[in-house]
């Protein structure tokens, strides 16, 4: 009779009679060396991974596992370059084999992002660096329709988007990869219903049922600005430590990567350059932004707005030479407007002014209504125009021709309509040059007079040359109609009226890694010729959160102001060609209109 083993139970003790004697699990010494490694692996989750899988880990990264490990609950808001990905890739490979039959979903704003969990840390670097894991691992299926490990133990790691197409997975594990980009609606409504309890094989004795194992959930992603619905989970998250230890909140900044050598201070030097200042104090320094009392602009305003997707390109000028199309060009849609809107720099007098230059679509929009007349026609309402925010650029100030020359390439390529001018910093001087036939050595080509929309702005004498056609618009801005252009621009941001591109990193991961030219580039030159619109937008949000505002007592009148070496460039030429479109629809919004366009001036 075999020796009892008071550690064990009686189900255990008898495990190794279900073998045959000859074989190695048929040896009871065995069997009890089996049980007392597993549940040692899977109380120091840490060490299994580098002793079986032989990954030697960060202290910080041991810290991270126990935590996640000894909590059903747990938010990692970490800055890049911190290996959160990296990490919980580990962690669901070793829950998957400690744990035989464990579920595991990804789940991401995008598909193609949590995929790379899959792809870029599992297939390319764990299993690389682990035989145990590779033997572990049985197939791994990686298309556009699926992406899945399956492992030896019956367990599973499956990538699915954010959603409702998800629905109807089941999952022990549940990870939200970028969980802030994310709806909340969908994790509440698709995500968290997936959570079922691991169904270990002994689920149907009696003597088990107290052994339940709890699904987990799992939340890595950047941080956010306060108001976000991640930043009240962060919140919860604490407090629910604190309280009964039922969760878990990790937060970790770029020195975690300086630390350890995963990012040199010249690497990181080198991506603050090419990060806005939200951008980087967000996704590296791991901040989360509170809205200044004093913004007259608010982060979530701005962000709230960052749908759009296709941006526009400026013809090259190899392109024009060539006399070939524009490959990036985006044909009109009926009754569309497109404006290309200007702010001056000329003479850099606190070293940070700049000219500024947005393309701006204007999409009419209507809502039908059915009536409820004996006659039971539609009534159709217009809603004025969308503005979308197609292409920004911005440089330091420089001549007024070569200003003139960009403004008309600009103006050529992307088909616009009108050209809205700021009047003031010598932004007349340049109108002056536009209202001339101009020539572009560089794209060898002429282009057209323009004379003014609004010729009362202007004054005399002015020389009109013959056959100019009427596209500019000028803003010689007062106090009063600056105070009415920002207040424009918050009623359109707040009604979602206007569309900006999405963020720098997402365009990057979704779109601009679809782009040969971009994936193959020779240099960083045609890298940032398609990186720019994204970028140049993220510059915008933080211009008009750094702006500041007073109201004057006496008339009401409000002032937006930068501070420090803040600018707001790309502000003005944005909030003008804004201003602009709000006179064009009066138009449209009149009862005369046919979707006519014309101006309206105060």
């Amino acid at each position: 009779m075999a020796k009892q083993n008071i550690l064990l139970d009686d189900n255990q003790q008898k495990i190794f009679t279900r073998f045959p004697q000859e074989s190695w699990l048929g040896n009871q010494k065995n069997i009890e060396q089996l049980i007392k490694w597993t549940t040692f692996y899977r109380r120091n989750i840490s060490l299994f991974i580098e002793h079986y899988f032989g990954i030697p880990l960060y202290p910080y990264q041991v810290f991270c596992l126990q935590e996640i490990d000894t909590h059903n609950s747990t938010d990692i808001t970490a800055s890049r370059a911190s290996a959160k990905s990296w990490l919980l890739a580990l962690y669901a490979c070793a829950r998957c084999v400690l744990y035989p039959g464990t579920k595991v979903v990804i789940i991401s704003s995008t598909k193609k992002q949590a995929s790379l969990i899959v792809t870029a840390k599992i297939q390319q670097e764990l299993m690389k660096a682990s035989p145990n894991l590779r033997r572990e691992i049985v197939k791994i299926t990686a298309n556009n329709n699926d992406t899945e490990v399956d492992f030896a133990g019956g367990s599973s790691i499956t990538v699915v988007p954010a959603s409702d197409n998800a629905l109807g997975y089941r999952s022990n594990i549940l990870i939200i990869e970028e969980a802030r980009r994310v709806k909340k609606d969908i994790i509440d409504r698709v995500a968290k219903p997936f959570q079922i309890p691991r169904q270990p094989l002994y689920k149907t004795k009696p003597e088990y049922s107290n052994l339940i194992e709890e699904s987990k959930t799992l939340y890595i992603s950047s941080s956010c600005t306060s108001g976000e619905w991640f930043s009240k989970l962060g919140e919860d998250m604490l407090l629910g430590k604190y309280r009964d230890n039922s969760s878990c909140f990790i937060a970790m900044d770029l020195s975690v990567a300086l630390c350890h050598g995963i990012k040199t201070r010249t690497q990181l030097l080198e991506d603050k350059r090419t990060f806005d200042p939200i951008t980087w104090r967000i996704e590296y320094e791991n901040e989360r932004l509170r809205e200044n009392q004093h913004a007259f602009f608010t982060y979530g305003m701005l962000s709230q707005n960052q749908r759009l997707k296709k941006c526009f390109y400026p013809a090259t000028a190899e392109l024009m030479r060539a006399h070939k199309k524009n490959p990036y060009d985006i044909p009109k849609q009926p009754d569309e407007i497109r404006i290309l809107s200007c702010d001056f720099a000329f003479v850099d007098k606190k070293g940070n002014d700049k000219s500024a230059f947005s393309c701006i679509r204007l999409l009419p929009e209507s809502v039908e209504y059915n009536s409820t007349s004996v006659d039971g026609k539609s009534t159709t309402v217009k809603r004025g125009y969308r503005r979308i925010i197609s292409y920004i650029e911005a440089f330091k100030g420089t001549d007024v021709d070569v200003q003139a020359i960009r403004i008309k390439q600009l103006f050529h390529s992307f088909n616009a309509d009108y050209c809205v001018l700021d009047g003031r910093n010598g932004g007349q001087l340049c109108a002056d040059r536009l209202a001339k036939v101009l020539y572009s050595e560089e794209w060898d080509m002429e282009f057209p007079a323009w004379w003014y929309l609004n010729e009362e702005a202007i004054g005399e004498n002015r020389v009109r040359s013959a056959g100019a056609a009427p596209v500019m618009f000028l803003i010689t801005a007062s106090a009063k109609l600056n105070s009415d252009i920002a207040t424009i621009m918050r009623e359109t941001l707040v009604s979602k009226r206007i569309d900006f591109l999405i963020d720098y990193n997402t365009a990057v991961d979704d779109l601009l890694s679809k782009i040969p030219e971009y994936t193959s580039a020779p240099d960083s030159d045609t890298m940032i010729y398609y990186e720019r619109p994204y970028l140049e937008t993220q510059s915008l949000i933080s211009e008009m959160v750094a702006l500041e505002y007073e109201v004057c007592a006496s008339t009401g009148v409000i002032r937006i102001f930068e501070t420090g070496s803040n600018c707001k460039d790309r502000y003005t030429s944005v909030s003008y060609g804004n201003y602009f479109a709000s006179l064009l629809e009066q138009d449209l919004l009149s009862e005369s209109s046919e979707f006519e366009p014309g101006v309206f001036v105060n």
